[in-house]
């Protein structure tokens, strides 16, 4: 099914109607070729991305190589200290420069002819194109992208129009600057390959209505208190819409965040034990949990002890890849018990994601079926509308 046949007339018109009497996305919108270009060339080729963490470039003359929905780039730390982005294309002939990974070196040496570039991008030796008329090295350096950091949380964006991240993102980071980003550190990293289109994924993270179905045997256990009822997915009143309600909701334009206060940890498993909360917490951030989802394609999610982060990136219209990394307090990292503790939190994740990895390649597969509908959506899904109505603006539908 086209997206010429999927994306006229009223395929959206239940999308756009409210939470309550909302439709889902016509299921081209997670199959269609054409429509994953439009939000590869709308969405992750405009819009600031998370695509890592600053530990990956720790140190001057670290470096890491990756694509961003296809597109390979690197970051690099240099000499002087700076955090720099780079088209991973060398400026001669086109060839990728450095293969998907990561490394510490003074330059990059271009395999197919030997064009050196400096760690800040600019070119450094080009042999024989002496002969060249007109030739200038300061001409040809690595293309530039922006990249810029929240504490550890590294990002990318493509496109020099659009506002710098303190702008993007601003009311996001008011929001969570309680947790100190500055102070975290990432202590594991993961990544795992699924089968379904990056969308699936990433809504199966915005709503806890499958929890009791999905994660019966584990984080559904989490439920005693009304705060953490409502996350566990067995809450029967609607969201608040306000601070001071057990569960509400906060939106900014590129951003949405469930916010509950709850006692303990949701970032353990209902029987494992945790570190305590991290130093200096005030307010809601000190109650409870924040699970917040910096669009188009991350989770955040911050807890009394911890913070984690999950970002997806689309390898296609049915695959995608997730990192998933672990956050602390730096103060919590240098507990002499912290390697022992810490593996708690990691249970939970690796527990949950294998769970939710099943099921929404599951859902791929029905959605891939040319006898799949539209249906509703549920009161449990107000972030999924959410992310629908900005996804629909980004791509112009």
């Amino acid at each position: 099914m086209s997206m010429t046949t999927t994306m006229t007339g009223d395929a959206f018109s239940g999308v756009r109607k409210p939470l309550l009497e909302g439709a889902m996305f016509p299921a081209s919108c997670y199959t269609d070729p054409a429509f994953l270009a439009r939000e590869t060339e709308r969405i992750f080729r405009r819009d600031w991305i998370l695509v890592g963490d600053t530990g990956r470039v720790a140190k001057p003359g670290d470096w890491w190589s990756f694509d961003l929905a296809g597109i390979p780039l690197i970051v690099a730390r240099g000499r002087d200290g700076v955090i720099r982005g780079f088209a991973n294309t060398c400026r001669h002939r086109g060839c990728k420069l450095l293969n998907d990974g990561q490394g510490n070196s003074r330059a990059f040496k271009c395999g197919y002819h030997g064009w050196v570039y400096a760690l800040d991008g600019k070119l450094t030796g080009a042999p024989q194109m002496e002969h060249s008329k007109g030739f200038d090295k300061a001409d040809y350096g690595l293309h530039p992208i922006r990249v810029a950091n929240w504490g550890v949380f590294l990002f990318v964006c493509l496109d020099d129009a659009t506002p710098p991240l303190a702008e993007y993102l601003g009311d996001y980071f008011r929001l969570m600057g309680e947790y100190e980003p500055d102070r975290l550190v990432v202590t594991r990293r993961v990544t795992a390959d699924l089968g379904c289109n990056w969308k699936v994924y990433a809504e199966n993270l915005m709503e806890a209505y499958h929890t009791p179905y999905v994660h019966t045997s584990s984080i559904a256990g989490n439920d005693y208190d009304p705060g953490m009822e409502v996350l566990s997915g067995k809450g029967a009143g609607l969201f608040g819409q306000t601070e001071g309600a057990p569960i509400w909701l906060d939106h900014g334009p590129n951003h949405s965040a469930i916010v509950s206060r709850h006692t303990g940890s949701n970032a353990l498993l209902p029987t494992d034990k945790g570190f305590p909360p991290m130093p200096r917490l005030t307010g809601t951030a000190a109650e409870g949990s924040y699970f917040t989802y910096p669009f188009p394609n991350l989770l955040i999610a911050g807890n009394v002890d911890c913070l984690w982060y999950v970002q997806i990136n689309p390898r296609g219209t049915n695959r995608c890849t997730l990192t998933l990394a672990s956050c602390f307090h730096e103060e919590t990292v240098a507990r002499p018990d912290f390697a022992e503790i810490a593996q708690a939190y990691y249970r939970r994740l690796d527990v949950s994601t294998a769970e939710d990895a099943t099921i929404t390649e599951e859902q791929q597969k029905g959605l891939s079926s040319p006898l799949a509908r539209p249906g509703r959506l549920s009161h449990m899904e107000p972030v999924v509308h959410a992310f629908r109505q900005w996804v629909l603006e980004r791509v112009g539908m």
